[in-house]
């Protein structure tokens, strides 16, 4: 079988390091090209046993490209190597943003695409303590991956699937979406949302110390109930049981307290373009 050109764009950075490691372990499956620009990612790169290449080289060469730079850089970056693509190529984005803020160049003869992690659920059984210990995924943990065809031929973008389960393995399931669906992911659930009320908890953990309650006892003591209430609230307890009244009690103060009223108006179409505007240009805010 013809192995298929893969190049990274970037496959010295955080996000490159981690998605060119796991393709490099399929040579039978990929021919793998890197390219980086920044003299500390060609020493990482040198330090795996790779040899970077020009990105002319590597972009001449490539089936898919692998676009691991900056969400910020997209809009630019993409704008100097689209044009050098030959045709066919299928080109990976790792973050919706740039596609839904139309910064991302494209071409009519290329296929594009986003592929996004989900990260290793803890509702997700692993086969191995070390697998357990991965966070972050793509370092023996199972997780999803969601992607989404921006446009382009179906059997490429098949193809750039089969890439990003590769580079983000192992996975288990790949949810393909639209841009949009992607970015009401990230950042309106899980940042906007999600990663707010996290901090939040964090910051509370460092309330109860100051009034002498050990952090090991309140971590335990929070993280423990959130296993417990996310797994009730979403479901995945069987029989549904409700939660205790006072709970529910406390969960209507806190709507009061903690909440906005209005906060599910992160959900409007144009709420996500203005945060994804500021995302991308924090110099100029839109919301």
């Amino acid at each position: 079988m013809e192995k298929i050109v893969v190049s990274v764009i970037g496959a010295g950075g955080k996000m490159g390091t981690r998605t060119s490691i796991n393709l490099a372990k399929k040579t039978d499956v990929f021919e793998l090209l890197m390219v980086e620009a920044s003299e500390s990612g060609i020493q990482s790169i040198k330090d795996r046993g790779f040899e970077p290449i020009p990105v002319e080289e590597a972009l001449k060469k490539s089936d898919v490209v692998v676009f691991a730079v900056p969400d910020i850089l997209i809009g630019k970056l993409s704008a100097i190597y689209v044009p050098m693509l030959k045709p066919g190529t299928g080109f990976i984005i790792l973050d919706p943003a740039a596609a839904v803020a139309k910064e991302l160049t494209l071409r009519n003869d290329c296929t594009f695409g986003v592929a996004h992690p989900c990260h290793p659920s803890y509702f997700l059984d692993q086969d191995t303590y070390e697998a357990r210990q991965d966070r972050f995924g793509g370092c023996g943990g199972k997780q999803d991956i969601v992607m989404s065809k921006i446009q382009g031929d179906d059997d490429r973008f098949a193809q750039c699937v089969e890439v990003a389960k590769q580079m983000y393995a192992p996975v288990e399931h790949a949810y393909v979406m639209t841009s949009e669906q992607i970015a009401f992911l990230e950042p309106t659930l899980v940042e906007l949302l999600g990663a707010t009320c996290l901090y939040a908890m964090a910051e509370t953990v460092e309330e109860a110390k100051k009034r002498g309650i050990p952090k090991e006892a309140a971590v335990s003591f929070l993280t423990g109930h959130i296993y417990n209430l996310s797994a009730n609230f979403l479901g995945y307890i069987p029989g549904n049981p409700p939660v205790s009244d006072a709970c529910k009690v406390a969960i209507s103060l806190g709507n009061r307290l903690v909440m906005k009223e209005n906060w599910k108006e992160i959900w409007k179409d144009e709420v996500l373009h203005k945060v994804i505007a500021t995302m991308l240009h924090p110099e100029n805010p839109q919301i």
